[in-house]
Protein backbone atom coordinates (compact mmCIF):
# COMPACT_ATOMS: atom_id res chain seq x y z
CA UNK A 1 0.00 0.00 0.00
CA UNK A 2 1.49 3.36 -1.11
CA UNK A 3 0.46 6.37 0.98
CA UNK A 4 1.61 9.86 1.89
CA UNK A 5 2.00 11.14 5.46
CA UNK A 6 -1.12 12.72 6.96
CA UNK A 7 0.60 16.05 7.60
CA UNK A 8 1.94 16.17 4.04
CA UNK A 9 -1.51 15.50 2.57
CA UNK A 10 -3.10 18.17 4.77
CA UNK A 11 -0.49 20.66 3.58
CA UNK A 12 -1.12 19.68 -0.05
CA UNK A 13 -4.84 20.39 0.35
CA UNK A 14 -4.06 23.82 1.82
CA UNK A 15 -1.65 24.59 -1.04
CA UNK A 16 -4.21 23.64 -3.67
CA UNK A 17 -6.85 25.78 -1.97
CA UNK A 18 -4.55 28.80 -1.85
CA UNK A 19 -3.02 28.35 -5.32
CA UNK A 20 -3.94 31.07 -7.81
CA UNK A 21 -5.55 29.05 -10.61
CA UNK A 22 -7.46 31.29 -13.01
CA UNK A 23 -6.94 30.60 -16.72
CA UNK A 24 -5.55 27.05 -16.35
CA UNK A 25 -3.01 27.61 -19.10
CA UNK A 26 0.09 25.42 -19.08
CA UNK A 27 2.25 28.39 -18.13
CA UNK A 28 0.03 29.27 -15.20
CA UNK A 29 -0.05 25.71 -13.84
CA UNK A 30 3.72 25.37 -14.25
CA UNK A 31 4.16 28.61 -12.29
CA UNK A 32 1.95 27.30 -9.48
CA UNK A 33 4.00 24.10 -9.35
CA UNK A 34 7.26 26.06 -9.28
CA UNK A 35 5.97 28.22 -6.43
CA UNK A 36 5.24 25.03 -4.48
CA UNK A 37 8.78 23.76 -5.09
CA UNK A 38 7.77 21.07 -7.58
CA UNK A 39 9.84 20.47 -10.70
CA UNK A 40 7.97 20.24 -14.02
CA UNK A 41 9.54 18.05 -16.70
CA UNK A 42 9.20 18.40 -20.45
CA UNK A 43 6.56 15.67 -20.80
CA UNK A 44 4.28 17.29 -18.20
CA UNK A 45 5.36 15.06 -15.33
CA UNK A 46 5.65 16.92 -12.01
CA UNK A 47 8.23 15.76 -9.47
CA UNK A 48 6.59 16.07 -6.05
CA UNK A 49 8.72 14.72 -3.19
CA UNK A 50 6.81 12.45 -0.84
CA UNK A 51 4.20 11.18 -3.32
CA UNK A 52 4.04 7.64 -4.76
CA UNK A 53 4.18 8.79 -8.40
CA UNK A 54 4.26 12.58 -8.39
CA UNK A 55 1.87 14.52 -10.58
CA UNK A 56 1.10 15.28 -14.21
CA UNK A 57 -0.08 18.24 -16.23
CA UNK A 58 -2.58 17.05 -18.85
CA UNK A 59 -4.25 18.79 -21.77
CA UNK A 60 -7.91 19.29 -20.92
CA UNK A 61 -9.05 18.61 -24.52
CA UNK A 62 -11.72 21.29 -24.29
CA UNK A 63 -13.65 21.00 -27.59
CA UNK A 64 -14.86 24.59 -27.29
CA UNK A 65 -11.49 26.14 -26.44
CA UNK A 66 -10.88 29.54 -27.97
CA UNK A 67 -7.21 30.39 -27.89
CA UNK A 68 -4.72 28.52 -25.73
CA UNK A 69 -5.71 25.01 -24.65
CA UNK A 70 -6.41 24.61 -20.95
CA UNK A 71 -4.73 21.99 -18.78
CA UNK A 72 -5.38 20.30 -15.45
CA UNK A 73 -3.08 19.06 -12.72
CA UNK A 74 -3.41 15.59 -11.22
CA UNK A 75 -1.43 14.30 -8.25
CA UNK A 76 -1.21 10.64 -7.19
CA UNK A 77 -1.71 10.38 -3.44
CA UNK A 78 -2.03 6.73 -2.45
CA UNK A 79 -3.08 3.22 -3.37
CA UNK A 80 -5.47 1.83 -0.77
CA UNK A 81 -8.41 -0.45 -0.16
CA UNK A 82 -11.68 1.42 -0.85
CA UNK A 83 -12.59 1.27 2.85
CA UNK A 84 -9.59 3.56 3.55
CA UNK A 85 -10.77 6.31 1.22
CA UNK A 86 -12.31 8.12 4.19
CA UNK A 87 -8.82 8.84 5.55
CA UNK A 88 -8.35 11.17 2.57
CA UNK A 89 -11.91 12.44 2.22
CA UNK A 90 -12.12 13.66 5.83
CA UNK A 91 -9.18 16.12 5.65
CA UNK A 92 -10.38 17.27 2.22
CA UNK A 93 -13.76 18.16 3.74
CA UNK A 94 -12.00 19.91 6.64
CA UNK A 95 -9.90 22.03 4.26
CA UNK A 96 -12.18 22.48 1.24
CA UNK A 97 -15.61 22.31 2.90
CA UNK A 98 -18.67 20.21 2.11
CA UNK A 99 -18.37 18.58 -1.35
CA UNK A 100 -20.48 20.07 -4.11
CA UNK A 101 -21.16 16.72 -5.76
CA UNK A 102 -20.32 13.02 -5.88
CA UNK A 103 -20.34 11.02 -9.11
CA UNK A 104 -18.94 7.92 -10.75
CA UNK A 105 -18.42 6.20 -14.08
CA UNK A 106 -16.68 3.03 -12.93
CA UNK A 107 -14.85 4.99 -10.23
CA UNK A 108 -15.72 7.49 -7.48
CA UNK A 109 -15.18 11.23 -7.84
CA UNK A 110 -15.89 13.86 -5.18
CA UNK A 111 -15.96 17.44 -6.43
CA UNK A 112 -15.64 20.90 -4.90
CA UNK A 113 -16.55 23.94 -7.01
CA UNK A 114 -14.64 27.10 -6.04
CA UNK A 115 -15.21 29.93 -8.47
CA UNK A 116 -13.71 28.91 -11.81
CA UNK A 117 -11.75 26.05 -10.22
CA UNK A 118 -12.90 22.46 -9.78
CA UNK A 119 -11.08 20.33 -7.21
CA UNK A 120 -11.69 16.59 -7.34
CA UNK A 121 -10.67 13.76 -5.02
CA UNK A 122 -10.83 10.49 -6.97
CA UNK A 123 -10.77 6.79 -6.16
CA UNK A 124 -10.19 4.42 -9.07
CA UNK A 125 -11.37 0.84 -9.28
CA UNK A 126 -7.78 -0.22 -8.57
CA UNK A 127 -7.73 1.73 -5.30
CA UNK A 128 -5.67 4.66 -6.60
CA UNK A 129 -6.42 7.90 -4.76
CA UNK A 130 -5.59 11.11 -6.62
CA UNK A 131 -6.28 14.83 -6.45
CA UNK A 132 -7.14 16.80 -9.56
CA UNK A 133 -7.62 20.53 -10.05
CA UNK A 134 -9.13 21.70 -13.31
CA UNK A 135 -11.08 24.47 -14.99
CA UNK A 136 -14.77 24.30 -14.14
CA UNK A 137 -15.63 25.60 -17.60
CA UNK A 138 -13.47 23.04 -19.41
CA UNK A 139 -15.04 20.20 -17.40
CA UNK A 140 -18.53 21.43 -18.31
CA UNK A 141 -17.59 21.84 -21.98
CA UNK A 142 -16.16 18.33 -22.19
CA UNK A 143 -19.29 16.81 -20.62
CA UNK A 144 -21.50 18.84 -22.93
CA UNK A 145 -19.53 17.70 -25.98
CA UNK A 146 -19.77 14.04 -24.95
CA UNK A 147 -23.51 14.39 -24.38
CA UNK A 148 -24.17 16.33 -27.58
CA UNK A 149 -22.27 13.89 -29.78
CA UNK A 150 -23.40 10.63 -28.15
CA UNK A 151 -25.98 9.99 -30.89
CA UNK A 152 -23.06 9.19 -33.24
CA UNK A 153 -22.10 6.21 -31.06
CA UNK A 154 -24.33 3.57 -32.79
CA UNK A 155 -22.58 4.22 -36.12
CA UNK A 156 -19.26 3.07 -34.62
CA UNK A 157 -20.54 -0.30 -33.37
CA UNK A 158 -20.05 -3.39 -35.51
CA UNK A 159 -23.34 -5.05 -36.40
CA UNK A 160 -22.27 -8.31 -34.73
CA UNK A 161 -21.46 -6.50 -31.47
CA UNK A 162 -24.88 -5.00 -30.79
CA UNK A 163 -26.30 -7.90 -28.76
CA UNK A 164 -24.42 -10.30 -26.43
CA UNK A 165 -24.96 -13.79 -27.82
CA UNK A 166 -24.83 -15.71 -24.52
CA UNK A 167 -23.93 -15.50 -20.87
CA UNK A 168 -20.28 -16.39 -21.58
CA UNK A 169 -19.99 -13.63 -24.19
CA UNK A 170 -18.32 -11.24 -21.72
CA UNK A 171 -15.43 -10.00 -23.88
CA UNK A 172 -15.01 -6.33 -24.69
CA UNK A 173 -16.14 -5.28 -28.18
CA UNK A 174 -16.70 -2.17 -30.28
CA UNK A 175 -19.92 -1.64 -28.29
CA UNK A 176 -17.78 -0.70 -25.28
CA UNK A 177 -16.18 2.26 -27.08
CA UNK A 178 -18.55 4.94 -25.77
CA UNK A 179 -17.98 8.27 -24.00
CA UNK A 180 -19.91 8.88 -20.80
CA UNK A 181 -18.82 11.32 -18.12
CA UNK A 182 -20.61 9.48 -15.29
CA UNK A 183 -23.34 6.91 -14.69
CA UNK A 184 -24.65 8.35 -11.40
CA UNK A 185 -24.44 11.52 -9.35
CA UNK A 186 -25.41 12.77 -5.91
CA UNK A 187 -24.80 15.60 -3.49
CA UNK A 188 -25.98 19.11 -2.71
CA UNK A 189 -25.65 20.27 -6.33
CA UNK A 190 -25.58 18.18 -9.52
CA UNK A 191 -22.35 17.75 -11.47
CA UNK A 192 -24.32 18.43 -14.62
CA UNK A 193 -27.77 18.03 -16.07
CA UNK A 194 -26.80 15.37 -18.60
CA UNK A 195 -28.78 12.15 -18.93
CA UNK A 196 -26.79 9.61 -20.95
CA UNK A 197 -28.54 7.43 -23.53
CA UNK A 198 -28.09 3.70 -24.13
CA UNK A 199 -28.60 2.59 -27.74
CA UNK A 200 -28.19 -1.21 -27.80
CA UNK A 201 -28.19 -4.17 -25.43
CA UNK A 202 -24.41 -4.44 -25.64
CA UNK A 203 -24.18 -0.74 -24.86
CA UNK A 204 -26.52 -1.36 -21.91
CA UNK A 205 -24.30 -4.24 -20.77
CA UNK A 206 -21.25 -1.94 -20.73
CA UNK A 207 -23.01 0.89 -18.91
CA UNK A 208 -24.53 -1.48 -16.33
CA UNK A 209 -21.07 -2.95 -15.71
CA UNK A 210 -19.64 0.48 -14.95
CA UNK A 211 -22.63 1.56 -12.89
CA UNK A 212 -22.51 -1.56 -10.70
CA UNK A 213 -18.73 -1.27 -10.30
CA UNK A 214 -18.91 2.39 -9.33
CA UNK A 215 -21.82 2.17 -6.89
CA UNK A 216 -20.33 -0.86 -5.14
CA UNK A 217 -16.92 0.84 -4.96
CA UNK A 218 -18.65 3.84 -3.37
CA UNK A 219 -20.52 1.59 -0.92
CA UNK A 220 -17.15 0.29 0.22
CA UNK A 221 -15.58 3.74 0.36
CA UNK A 222 -18.40 5.70 2.03
CA UNK A 223 -20.59 2.97 3.47
CA UNK A 224 -23.91 1.68 2.09
CA UNK A 225 -27.20 3.53 2.18
CA UNK A 226 -30.39 2.18 3.76
CA UNK A 227 -31.65 0.47 0.59
CA UNK A 228 -30.06 -1.46 -2.28
CA UNK A 229 -29.93 -0.06 -5.79
CA UNK A 230 -32.68 -1.63 -7.91
CA UNK A 231 -32.94 -1.28 -11.68
CA UNK A 232 -36.26 -2.24 -13.27
CA UNK A 233 -36.54 -3.33 -16.91
CA UNK A 234 -39.96 -3.72 -18.52
CA UNK A 235 -42.00 -3.04 -21.63
CA UNK A 236 -44.61 -0.36 -22.03
CA UNK A 237 -47.46 -2.87 -21.73
CA UNK A 238 -46.13 -3.94 -18.29
CA UNK A 239 -46.46 -7.67 -18.88
CA UNK A 240 -44.86 -10.19 -16.47
CA UNK A 241 -43.21 -12.01 -19.41
CA UNK A 242 -41.12 -8.92 -20.03
CA UNK A 243 -39.85 -7.75 -16.67
CA UNK A 244 -36.53 -8.06 -14.87
CA UNK A 245 -35.15 -6.56 -11.70
CA UNK A 246 -31.40 -6.07 -11.18
CA UNK A 247 -30.41 -5.39 -7.57
CA UNK A 248 -27.08 -4.35 -6.06
CA UNK A 249 -26.38 -4.63 -2.34
CA UNK A 250 -23.06 -4.50 -0.47
CA UNK A 251 -22.84 -8.30 -0.60
CA UNK A 252 -24.22 -9.40 -3.98
CA UNK A 253 -25.84 -8.68 -7.32
CA UNK A 254 -29.22 -10.31 -8.01
CA UNK A 255 -31.22 -10.58 -11.20
CA UNK A 256 -34.84 -11.59 -10.71
CA UNK A 257 -37.74 -12.23 -13.07
CA UNK A 258 -41.23 -13.67 -13.00
CA UNK A 259 -41.53 -17.37 -13.76
CA UNK A 260 -44.10 -17.74 -16.55
CA UNK A 261 -44.70 -20.16 -19.38
CA UNK A 262 -42.79 -17.81 -21.67
CA UNK A 263 -39.86 -16.97 -19.38
CA UNK A 264 -39.38 -20.37 -17.72
CA UNK A 265 -37.20 -21.98 -20.45
CA UNK A 266 -34.95 -18.91 -20.65
CA UNK A 267 -34.55 -18.75 -16.87
CA UNK A 268 -33.64 -22.45 -16.74
CA UNK A 269 -31.05 -22.14 -19.50
CA UNK A 270 -29.47 -19.11 -17.83
CA UNK A 271 -29.11 -20.82 -14.46
CA UNK A 272 -31.79 -19.03 -12.46
CA UNK A 273 -33.04 -20.64 -9.24
CA UNK A 274 -36.77 -20.91 -8.53
CA UNK A 275 -37.69 -18.86 -5.45
CA UNK A 276 -41.00 -20.67 -4.90
CA UNK A 277 -43.02 -17.44 -5.04
CA UNK A 278 -43.56 -17.15 -8.78
CA UNK A 279 -40.14 -15.68 -9.43
CA UNK A 280 -36.61 -16.92 -10.07
CA UNK A 281 -33.26 -15.35 -9.27
CA UNK A 282 -29.60 -15.58 -10.12
CA UNK A 283 -26.83 -14.16 -7.94
CA UNK A 284 -23.21 -13.02 -8.37
CA UNK A 285 -20.62 -11.55 -6.01
CA UNK A 286 -20.29 -7.79 -6.49
CA UNK A 287 -16.97 -8.10 -8.31
CA UNK A 288 -18.68 -9.96 -11.19
CA UNK A 289 -20.59 -6.98 -12.51
CA UNK A 290 -19.70 -7.76 -16.14
CA UNK A 291 -21.13 -11.27 -15.86
CA UNK A 292 -24.32 -10.00 -14.20
CA UNK A 293 -24.76 -7.25 -16.80
CA UNK A 294 -24.21 -9.74 -19.63
CA UNK A 295 -26.89 -12.15 -18.36
CA UNK A 296 -29.25 -9.20 -17.89
CA UNK A 297 -28.79 -8.14 -21.52
CA UNK A 298 -29.10 -11.73 -22.80
CA UNK A 299 -32.30 -12.33 -20.82
CA UNK A 300 -33.86 -9.07 -22.02
CA UNK A 301 -33.08 -10.04 -25.61
CA UNK A 302 -34.52 -13.53 -25.25
CA UNK A 303 -37.83 -12.29 -23.81
CA UNK A 304 -38.22 -9.74 -26.61
CA UNK A 305 -37.02 -6.60 -24.84
CA UNK A 306 -34.15 -5.79 -27.19
CA UNK A 307 -36.24 -3.14 -28.96
CA UNK A 308 -37.39 0.42 -28.47
CA UNK A 309 -40.13 -0.93 -26.16
CA UNK A 310 -37.60 -1.45 -23.35
CA UNK A 311 -37.97 0.94 -20.42
CA UNK A 312 -35.62 1.23 -17.44
CA UNK A 313 -36.18 2.91 -14.10
CA UNK A 314 -34.37 2.84 -10.79
CA UNK A 315 -35.28 2.86 -7.11
CA UNK A 316 -33.54 2.49 -3.78
CA UNK A 317 -31.12 4.54 -1.72
CA UNK A 318 -27.79 2.72 -2.03
CA UNK A 319 -25.41 5.41 -0.73
CA UNK A 320 -25.26 7.64 2.37
CA UNK A 321 -25.48 10.75 0.16
CA UNK A 322 -28.50 12.91 -0.60
CA UNK A 323 -30.03 13.17 -4.07
CA UNK A 324 -28.64 9.95 -5.55
CA UNK A 325 -29.56 9.62 -9.22
CA UNK A 326 -28.86 7.10 -11.98
CA UNK A 327 -28.15 9.39 -14.93
CA UNK A 328 -28.82 6.89 -17.73
CA UNK A 329 -31.85 6.31 -19.94
CA UNK A 330 -32.61 3.58 -22.47
CA UNK A 331 -33.07 4.61 -26.11
CA UNK A 332 -32.77 1.28 -27.91
CA UNK A 333 -32.98 1.14 -31.68
CA UNK A 334 -36.12 -0.24 -33.27
CA UNK A 335 -37.31 -0.74 -36.79
CA UNK A 336 -37.81 2.99 -37.08
CA UNK A 337 -34.34 3.93 -35.83
CA UNK A 338 -33.35 5.38 -32.50
CA UNK A 339 -36.26 6.09 -30.20
CA UNK A 340 -36.56 9.69 -29.05
CA UNK A 341 -36.79 8.40 -25.48
CA UNK A 342 -37.82 5.04 -24.15
CA UNK A 343 -38.03 6.37 -20.59
CA UNK A 344 -41.65 7.42 -20.76
CA UNK A 345 -42.92 6.17 -17.44
CA UNK A 346 -41.80 4.41 -14.31
CA UNK A 347 -42.84 0.90 -13.35
CA UNK A 348 -41.03 -0.18 -10.21
CA UNK A 349 -42.58 -3.50 -9.27
CA UNK A 350 -40.93 -5.30 -6.35
CA UNK A 351 -40.51 -8.84 -7.57
CA UNK A 352 -41.97 -10.16 -4.31
CA UNK A 353 -45.28 -8.43 -5.05
CA UNK A 354 -47.05 -10.89 -7.32
CA UNK A 355 -50.40 -9.20 -7.72
CA UNK A 356 -51.56 -7.96 -11.13
CA UNK A 357 -48.90 -5.74 -12.60
CA UNK A 358 -51.36 -2.99 -13.44
CA UNK A 359 -52.44 -2.84 -9.78
CA UNK A 360 -48.85 -2.68 -8.60
CA UNK A 361 -48.13 0.17 -10.99
CA UNK A 362 -51.21 2.07 -9.77
CA UNK A 363 -50.14 1.62 -6.14
CA UNK A 364 -46.59 2.84 -6.68
CA UNK A 365 -47.43 5.55 -9.19
CA UNK A 366 -46.25 5.80 -12.74
CA UNK A 367 -43.64 8.49 -12.20
CA UNK A 368 -40.77 8.76 -9.76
Amino acid sequence: MDTVPDAWFAELLIQLRASDFRAFTRLEVEQVCAAAGWAVQGDGAVVIPGTPAGGNIHDDHNPYADGEQRVYLSIAVATVEPEQFGYYLAPAVTTWGVPTWFSGLSDLAVGWVDGDALRILELSGRGEVSVRIASLGADANRRWWNWKTQHHYPDSVDENDRIPTGEHDVGYTSADDYELSFTWSAGSAPRGGEIWSVYSLSHLRGVLTELLHSVHLTMRALGPGPEPLVLHFFDRDKTPDRYAQLELSPTDIRLRAFTTEATGPHLDRLGFVDCGDGSATRMWPPDQARAAATVTAVFLHRVGLGTENLTMSDSGNPLPIDNFSVDVQVDLEGDGGVATSAVLQTFELPIGSLGPLSEAADQRGEQK
